[in-house]
């Protein structure tokens, strides 16, 4: 019974973990990371937003013939909108928001889009990063942090199969630093 109990612990692992890529930041410039250290604790206030915009694909560095589902290279550039808040005075958000994928090869020489560079401004604290969601769609997260890390806007812009990109995303003051690293 045990060993049974044990082949299920794992199964379960397996199930819930997810997929994701991108490269953890170097210090506190332009990275690509695998999360946001935010948590609730000492939220003063948030901002709901939706995202639009648009991706050009990176024609130098198409998929494999063979490759089906996220394929995020290229350069994705889109706004938001605040639609909710109890923050006084509201966020205002920036006119454009710019991110761009690039690919690399993996350890065997297989190509992988794992390099995400924020273009907007490089010198603000960001984590990139970029996932596949269940029905083949990429999802980006692009997480802002201030200079204090008490302010952090977490975009989450999503590419849909005609390179438009819709999503949502949240803004949050805490009272206490949230970058991550």
């Amino acid at each position: 019974m045990k060993r049974l109990a044990g082949i299920s612990a794992v199964f379960v692992g397996l199930i819930i973990t997810g997929c994701s890529v991108g490269n953890d930041p170097a210090g506190g410039g332009s990275g690509s990371g695998s999360g946001s250290g935010s948590d609730t604790g000492g939220r003063m206030c948030t901002a709901q937003m939706t995202a639009s915009g648009s991706f050009a694909p990176n024609t130098a560095t198409p998929p494999p013939t063979d490759w089906t589902g996220c394929w995020p290279a290229g350069t994705w550039t889109f706004k938001m909108a605040v639609t909710t808040t109890d923050c006084s005075p509201a966020p205002t958000p920036l006119a454009q928001y710019v991110f761009t994928g690039e690919q690399d090869l993996d350890m065997n020489g297989d190509p992988v889009v794992d390099k995400f560079t924020y273009v907007t401004d490089p010198s603000v604290r960001n984590i990139v990063k970029v996932s596949q969601e269940g029905n083949g769609l990429c999802e980006a997260e692009v997480d802002l942090y201030s200079a204090d890390g008490k302010t952090v806007w977490t975009l989450k812009p999503v590419l849909q199969a005609d390179n438009t990109l819709t999503g949502d995303g949240e803004y949050a003051v805490f009272d206490t630093d949230q970058w991550p690293y």
